[in-house]
Protein backbone atom coordinates (compact mmCIF):
# COMPACT_ATOMS: atom_id res chain seq x y z
CA UNK A 1 0.00 0.00 0.00
CA UNK A 2 1.35 3.11 -0.42
CA UNK A 3 -0.72 6.67 0.75
CA UNK A 4 -0.43 10.32 0.03
CA UNK A 5 -2.03 12.78 2.18
CA UNK A 6 -3.39 16.48 1.72
CA UNK A 7 -0.86 19.41 3.33
CA UNK A 8 -2.54 21.53 6.05
CA UNK A 9 -3.84 24.00 3.91
CA UNK A 10 -6.96 21.69 2.45
CA UNK A 11 -9.91 22.97 3.42
CA UNK A 12 -13.51 21.74 3.32
CA UNK A 13 -16.53 23.14 1.27
CA UNK A 14 -19.31 20.11 0.38
CA UNK A 15 -20.36 20.80 -3.17
CA UNK A 16 -23.69 20.16 -2.33
CA UNK A 17 -26.01 19.21 0.75
CA UNK A 18 -27.01 15.99 1.91
CA UNK A 19 -30.57 16.06 1.35
CA UNK A 20 -29.70 16.27 -2.08
CA UNK A 21 -27.82 12.70 -2.55
CA UNK A 22 -27.46 9.20 -1.25
CA UNK A 23 -23.86 9.06 -1.41
CA UNK A 24 -21.62 10.07 1.49
CA UNK A 25 -18.31 12.08 0.94
CA UNK A 26 -16.38 10.88 4.08
CA UNK A 27 -15.58 7.74 2.48
CA UNK A 28 -13.35 6.32 0.89
CA UNK A 29 -13.82 5.65 -3.09
CA UNK A 30 -12.22 4.48 -6.18
CA UNK A 31 -10.61 7.32 -7.92
CA UNK A 32 -8.68 5.06 -10.40
CA UNK A 33 -7.31 1.68 -11.84
CA UNK A 34 -3.79 1.65 -11.31
CA UNK A 35 -3.14 0.21 -14.40
CA UNK A 36 -5.01 3.22 -15.78
CA UNK A 37 -2.79 6.51 -13.47
CA UNK A 38 0.46 7.18 -14.97
CA UNK A 39 2.54 10.00 -16.11
CA UNK A 40 -0.69 11.70 -18.35
CA UNK A 41 -3.06 14.04 -16.91
CA UNK A 42 -6.37 12.26 -16.04
CA UNK A 43 -9.58 14.46 -15.17
CA UNK A 44 -12.68 12.82 -13.81
CA UNK A 45 -15.73 13.96 -11.69
CA UNK A 46 -15.80 12.14 -8.80
CA UNK A 47 -18.63 13.01 -6.41
CA UNK A 48 -19.92 16.58 -7.86
CA UNK A 49 -15.99 17.14 -7.38
CA UNK A 50 -13.63 17.87 -10.21
CA UNK A 51 -10.57 15.53 -9.62
CA UNK A 52 -7.56 15.77 -11.38
CA UNK A 53 -4.91 11.88 -11.29
CA UNK A 54 -1.49 11.67 -12.39
CA UNK A 55 1.70 10.49 -10.56
CA UNK A 56 4.71 11.80 -9.62
CA UNK A 57 8.40 11.04 -10.96
CA UNK A 58 8.41 8.08 -8.16
CA UNK A 59 5.56 6.42 -9.27
CA UNK A 60 2.92 8.09 -5.92
CA UNK A 61 0.18 9.14 -7.02
CA UNK A 62 -1.99 12.44 -6.70
CA UNK A 63 -5.15 13.91 -6.45
CA UNK A 64 -5.94 17.44 -6.87
CA UNK A 65 -8.78 19.68 -7.67
CA UNK A 66 -9.31 19.75 -11.65
CA UNK A 67 -10.04 23.67 -11.41
CA UNK A 68 -7.40 26.75 -11.91
CA UNK A 69 -8.40 28.87 -8.76
CA UNK A 70 -8.14 31.67 -11.67
CA UNK A 71 -10.89 30.94 -14.49
CA UNK A 72 -11.95 27.47 -13.83
CA UNK A 73 -9.75 25.92 -16.48
CA UNK A 74 -9.37 22.00 -16.05
CA UNK A 75 -5.74 21.71 -15.40
CA UNK A 76 -6.07 18.24 -16.78
CA UNK A 77 -5.89 20.28 -20.04
CA UNK A 78 -2.27 21.47 -19.22
CA UNK A 79 0.95 19.85 -18.96
CA UNK A 80 2.71 17.87 -16.57
CA UNK A 81 6.21 19.47 -15.37
CA UNK A 82 7.86 16.76 -12.98
CA UNK A 83 5.85 16.96 -10.32
CA UNK A 84 3.81 20.34 -11.03
CA UNK A 85 0.79 21.20 -13.44
CA UNK A 86 0.64 23.67 -15.35
CA UNK A 87 -3.04 25.44 -16.29
CA UNK A 88 -2.92 25.40 -19.88
CA UNK A 89 -5.22 28.50 -20.18
CA UNK A 90 -2.75 31.14 -18.38
CA UNK A 91 0.43 28.92 -16.91
CA UNK A 92 -0.41 28.64 -13.09
CA UNK A 93 1.47 26.22 -11.76
CA UNK A 94 0.27 23.95 -9.13
CA UNK A 95 2.64 21.19 -6.80
CA UNK A 96 1.07 18.04 -6.54
CA UNK A 97 0.09 19.28 -2.63
CA UNK A 98 -2.10 21.88 -4.38
CA UNK A 99 -0.30 25.08 -3.22
CA UNK A 100 0.54 27.94 -6.52
CA UNK A 101 4.19 27.88 -7.22
CA UNK A 102 4.61 30.17 -10.16
CA UNK A 103 1.99 33.26 -11.50
CA UNK A 104 3.94 34.14 -15.10
CA UNK A 105 2.90 37.89 -14.21
CA UNK A 106 3.58 37.84 -11.30
CA UNK A 107 7.07 37.68 -8.57
CA UNK A 108 5.06 35.71 -5.80
CA UNK A 109 1.73 34.19 -6.81
CA UNK A 110 -1.56 35.07 -4.05
CA UNK A 111 -2.26 33.29 -1.18
CA UNK A 112 -5.03 32.29 -2.18
CA UNK A 113 -4.47 30.79 -5.44
CA UNK A 114 -4.15 27.04 -4.41
CA UNK A 115 -6.37 24.71 -5.27
CA UNK A 116 -7.53 21.31 -2.96
CA UNK A 117 -5.19 18.50 -2.85
CA UNK A 118 -7.18 15.01 -1.96
CA UNK A 119 -5.73 12.11 0.61
CA UNK A 120 -5.45 9.09 -1.73
CA UNK A 121 -4.45 5.54 -1.28
CA UNK A 122 -3.55 2.54 -3.57
CA UNK A 123 -4.29 -0.82 -2.59
CA UNK A 124 -5.61 -3.98 -4.77
CA UNK A 125 -5.16 -2.77 -7.93
CA UNK A 126 -7.14 0.44 -7.15
CA UNK A 127 -6.07 4.20 -6.40
CA UNK A 128 -8.33 5.21 -3.44
CA UNK A 129 -9.85 8.90 -2.81
CA UNK A 130 -10.80 10.68 -0.04
CA UNK A 131 -13.16 13.69 -0.61
CA UNK A 132 -15.21 14.42 2.44
CA UNK A 133 -14.10 16.46 5.53
CA UNK A 134 -10.67 16.38 5.91
CA UNK A 135 -10.86 16.55 9.94
CA UNK A 136 -12.96 13.79 9.59
CA UNK A 137 -11.17 11.55 7.75
CA UNK A 138 -10.40 8.75 11.10
CA UNK A 139 -13.78 8.44 11.00
CA UNK A 140 -14.14 6.93 7.41
CA UNK A 141 -13.11 2.91 7.35
CA UNK A 142 -9.92 2.62 5.67
CA UNK A 143 -10.38 0.39 1.90
CA UNK A 144 -11.20 -3.45 2.14
CA UNK A 145 -8.09 -5.72 1.23
CA UNK A 146 -8.73 -8.13 -1.40
CA UNK A 147 -8.05 -11.41 -0.39
CA UNK A 148 -6.60 -12.65 -4.16
CA UNK A 149 -4.68 -9.30 -4.42
CA UNK A 150 -1.37 -10.67 -3.78
CA UNK A 151 -2.06 -14.24 -4.47
CA UNK A 152 0.23 -14.99 -7.30
CA UNK A 153 -1.92 -18.11 -8.64
CA UNK A 154 -5.09 -15.12 -9.46
CA UNK A 155 -5.24 -14.00 -13.31
CA UNK A 156 -7.54 -10.97 -13.94
CA UNK A 157 -9.25 -8.92 -16.09
CA UNK A 158 -10.14 -4.89 -15.35
CA UNK A 159 -12.21 -2.11 -16.59
CA UNK A 160 -13.76 0.83 -16.38
CA UNK A 161 -17.42 1.99 -17.71
CA UNK A 162 -19.72 5.30 -17.45
CA UNK A 163 -22.72 4.90 -16.91
CA UNK A 164 -26.00 7.59 -17.00
CA UNK A 165 -27.81 6.19 -13.91
CA UNK A 166 -27.45 6.74 -9.98
CA UNK A 167 -24.70 4.48 -8.23
CA UNK A 168 -27.30 2.23 -5.76
CA UNK A 169 -29.01 1.10 -9.00
CA UNK A 170 -25.60 -0.57 -9.55
CA UNK A 171 -25.37 -2.04 -6.12
CA UNK A 172 -28.79 -3.19 -5.90
CA UNK A 173 -28.48 -5.25 -9.16
CA UNK A 174 -25.27 -6.79 -8.48
CA UNK A 175 -26.86 -7.82 -5.00
CA UNK A 176 -30.00 -9.28 -7.21
CA UNK A 177 -28.89 -12.97 -8.59
CA UNK A 178 -31.82 -13.66 -9.74
CA UNK A 179 -31.52 -11.23 -12.87
CA UNK A 180 -28.95 -13.16 -13.90
CA UNK A 181 -30.99 -15.57 -16.29
CA UNK A 182 -33.01 -12.68 -17.97
CA UNK A 183 -30.25 -9.52 -18.14
CA UNK A 184 -27.17 -12.24 -18.94
CA UNK A 185 -28.99 -15.38 -21.00
CA UNK A 186 -26.82 -14.26 -24.05
CA UNK A 187 -23.33 -13.89 -21.72
CA UNK A 188 -22.29 -15.50 -18.59
CA UNK A 189 -25.33 -18.32 -19.40
CA UNK A 190 -26.06 -18.80 -15.27
CA UNK A 191 -29.34 -20.28 -15.29
CA UNK A 192 -29.32 -21.82 -11.94
CA UNK A 193 -29.67 -18.38 -10.02
CA UNK A 194 -33.53 -18.46 -9.61
CA UNK A 195 -33.85 -18.61 -5.90
CA UNK A 196 -32.25 -15.65 -4.13
CA UNK A 197 -29.57 -17.16 -1.72
CA UNK A 198 -29.44 -16.16 2.27
CA UNK A 199 -28.55 -12.90 3.74
CA UNK A 200 -26.68 -11.90 6.55
CA UNK A 201 -26.30 -8.21 7.62
CA UNK A 202 -23.71 -6.99 10.09
CA UNK A 203 -22.91 -3.75 11.06
CA UNK A 204 -22.90 -2.10 7.79
CA UNK A 205 -21.82 -5.40 5.65
CA UNK A 206 -24.34 -7.41 4.04
CA UNK A 207 -23.29 -11.05 2.73
CA UNK A 208 -24.93 -13.49 0.89
CA UNK A 209 -24.29 -17.37 0.69
CA UNK A 210 -26.09 -20.05 -2.18
CA UNK A 211 -25.01 -23.75 -2.19
CA UNK A 212 -25.18 -25.62 -5.39
CA UNK A 213 -24.40 -29.23 -5.06
CA UNK A 214 -24.13 -31.28 -8.26
CA UNK A 215 -25.92 -28.48 -10.31
CA UNK A 216 -25.11 -28.02 -13.88
CA UNK A 217 -22.02 -26.12 -14.33
CA UNK A 218 -22.55 -22.92 -16.69
CA UNK A 219 -20.00 -22.74 -19.34
CA UNK A 220 -18.53 -19.51 -18.07
CA UNK A 221 -16.98 -21.84 -15.16
CA UNK A 222 -17.04 -25.31 -16.87
CA UNK A 223 -14.48 -24.40 -20.40
CA UNK A 224 -11.88 -22.95 -17.92
CA UNK A 225 -11.40 -25.53 -16.23
CA UNK A 226 -11.54 -28.27 -19.31
CA UNK A 227 -14.94 -30.15 -18.43
CA UNK A 228 -17.54 -30.31 -20.61
CA UNK A 229 -20.80 -27.41 -19.83
CA UNK A 230 -23.58 -29.42 -18.02
CA UNK A 231 -21.28 -31.52 -15.53
CA UNK A 232 -22.53 -32.15 -12.30
CA UNK A 233 -20.86 -29.80 -9.96
CA UNK A 234 -20.81 -28.28 -7.09
CA UNK A 235 -20.45 -24.50 -6.24
CA UNK A 236 -20.19 -22.18 -3.05
CA UNK A 237 -21.87 -18.43 -4.42
CA UNK A 238 -21.14 -15.91 -1.85
CA UNK A 239 -19.90 -12.02 -1.61
CA UNK A 240 -20.49 -8.74 0.36
CA UNK A 241 -21.52 -5.06 0.26
CA UNK A 242 -18.62 -3.78 1.80
CA UNK A 243 -19.25 -0.32 1.96
CA UNK A 244 -21.03 2.71 -0.42
CA UNK A 245 -17.90 1.88 -1.95
CA UNK A 246 -17.14 -1.28 -2.70
CA UNK A 247 -18.99 -5.08 -3.54
CA UNK A 248 -16.73 -8.58 -3.38
CA UNK A 249 -18.19 -11.50 -5.48
CA UNK A 250 -17.25 -14.94 -5.32
CA UNK A 251 -17.88 -18.36 -6.46
CA UNK A 252 -15.80 -21.57 -5.70
CA UNK A 253 -16.09 -24.69 -7.77
CA UNK A 254 -16.04 -27.93 -5.93
CA UNK A 255 -15.08 -31.47 -6.95
CA UNK A 256 -18.19 -33.28 -6.26
CA UNK A 257 -16.61 -36.61 -6.39
CA UNK A 258 -13.25 -35.51 -4.01
CA UNK A 259 -14.73 -32.44 -2.27
CA UNK A 260 -12.30 -30.24 -3.41
CA UNK A 261 -11.96 -26.56 -4.47
CA UNK A 262 -10.81 -27.05 -8.23
CA UNK A 263 -11.38 -23.40 -9.29
CA UNK A 264 -11.69 -19.84 -7.59
CA UNK A 265 -13.81 -17.09 -9.22
CA UNK A 266 -14.32 -13.49 -7.59
CA UNK A 267 -15.17 -10.42 -8.85
CA UNK A 268 -14.68 -6.79 -7.28
CA UNK A 269 -17.21 -4.13 -8.23
CA UNK A 270 -16.13 -0.26 -7.04
CA UNK A 271 -18.79 2.14 -7.83
CA UNK A 272 -18.18 6.03 -7.61
CA UNK A 273 -20.71 8.41 -7.87
CA UNK A 274 -20.49 11.27 -10.49
CA UNK A 275 -23.47 13.14 -9.35
CA UNK A 276 -26.66 12.05 -8.66
CA UNK A 277 -27.62 10.47 -12.14
CA UNK A 278 -23.91 9.02 -13.21
CA UNK A 279 -21.62 7.09 -11.86
CA UNK A 280 -17.91 5.29 -12.92
CA UNK A 281 -17.99 1.39 -12.22
CA UNK A 282 -14.25 -0.16 -12.00
CA UNK A 283 -14.68 -3.70 -12.09
CA UNK A 284 -12.08 -6.45 -11.62
CA UNK A 285 -12.20 -10.69 -12.83
CA UNK A 286 -9.94 -12.49 -10.98
CA UNK A 287 -9.64 -16.38 -11.04
CA UNK A 288 -7.07 -19.19 -10.23
CA UNK A 289 -8.08 -21.45 -13.14
CA UNK A 290 -7.58 -20.91 -16.87
CA UNK A 291 -5.45 -18.21 -16.78
CA UNK A 292 -3.84 -18.58 -19.67
CA UNK A 293 -3.56 -14.91 -22.12
CA UNK A 294 -6.24 -16.72 -24.66
CA UNK A 295 -8.60 -17.86 -21.91
CA UNK A 296 -8.12 -14.49 -20.10
CA UNK A 297 -9.46 -12.80 -23.08
CA UNK A 298 -12.37 -15.12 -23.34
CA UNK A 299 -13.75 -13.95 -20.10
CA UNK A 300 -13.04 -10.35 -20.04
CA UNK A 301 -15.03 -10.73 -23.98
CA UNK A 302 -17.62 -12.31 -21.46
CA UNK A 303 -17.67 -9.92 -18.51
CA UNK A 304 -17.92 -6.60 -20.97
CA UNK A 305 -20.53 -8.52 -22.88
CA UNK A 306 -22.65 -9.17 -19.14
CA UNK A 307 -21.84 -5.62 -18.27
CA UNK A 308 -23.04 -3.65 -21.32
CA UNK A 309 -26.28 -5.85 -20.62
CA UNK A 310 -26.29 -4.53 -17.09
CA UNK A 311 -25.49 -1.13 -18.56
CA UNK A 312 -28.75 -0.90 -20.84
CA UNK A 313 -31.10 -1.97 -18.23
CA UNK A 314 -29.57 0.08 -15.29
CA UNK A 315 -29.99 3.36 -17.21
CA UNK A 316 -33.22 2.50 -18.54
CA UNK A 317 -34.25 2.53 -15.35
CA UNK A 318 -32.79 5.78 -14.50
CA UNK A 319 -34.61 7.11 -17.47
CA UNK A 320 -38.02 6.05 -16.61
CA UNK A 321 -37.54 7.50 -12.62
CA UNK A 322 -36.18 10.80 -14.18
CA UNK A 323 -38.64 11.73 -16.68
CA UNK A 324 -41.69 10.44 -14.82
CA UNK A 325 -42.89 13.11 -12.47
CA UNK A 326 -44.46 10.28 -10.78
CA UNK A 327 -41.24 9.08 -9.73
CA UNK A 328 -41.36 10.98 -6.31
CA UNK A 329 -44.55 9.73 -4.97
CA UNK A 330 -44.88 6.03 -6.29
CA UNK A 331 -44.23 3.65 -3.81
CA UNK A 332 -41.74 0.48 -4.99
CA UNK A 333 -43.26 -3.18 -4.77
CA UNK A 334 -40.41 -5.17 -2.87
CA UNK A 335 -40.30 -8.78 -2.91
CA UNK A 336 -38.05 -11.51 -1.41
CA UNK A 337 -34.74 -11.07 -3.84
CA UNK A 338 -34.53 -7.59 -2.64
CA UNK A 339 -33.39 -8.12 0.72
CA UNK A 340 -30.21 -7.35 0.34
CA UNK A 341 -30.77 -4.41 -1.59
CA UNK A 342 -33.25 -3.09 0.79
CA UNK A 343 -30.70 -3.72 3.34
CA UNK A 344 -27.53 -1.38 1.58
CA UNK A 345 -30.14 1.07 1.40
CA UNK A 346 -30.51 1.38 5.14
CA UNK A 347 -27.03 0.95 5.57
CA UNK A 348 -26.14 4.20 3.32
CA UNK A 349 -28.97 5.73 4.76
CA UNK A 350 -26.52 5.48 8.32
CA UNK A 351 -23.39 6.25 6.30
CA UNK A 352 -25.85 9.42 5.37
CA UNK A 353 -26.68 10.17 8.75
CA UNK A 354 -23.36 9.93 10.64
CA UNK A 355 -22.05 12.98 8.45
CA UNK A 356 -24.51 15.40 9.41
CA UNK A 357 -24.47 14.12 12.62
Amino acid sequence: MSASAPNSTSFWDPPIAAEQRNYPYNCWWVAGLSSQVGRELVGRWLLDTPVLLYRKEDGSPVAIEDRCPHRAAPLSLGTLRGDDVQCGYHGFTFSSDGRCLRVPSMISPPAAARVRSFPVIEQGSFIWIYLGDPDRIEEAPLPHVLEWADDPSFAKVEGIMELAANYMLLKENVLDLTHFGYVHASSFKITDWVDPPRFTTEGDIVSYHQSFSRSALPPVFAEPLGIAPGTPYDRENYGSFISPALQIAAVDLIDPNAGTITGRFRVTHATTPIDTTHMLYFWIVARDFGTDPEQMAHIEAITKMGFAEDEAIIEAVQRVMTRDPRSNRTREISVKMDTAAVQARRIVQRWMEREIA
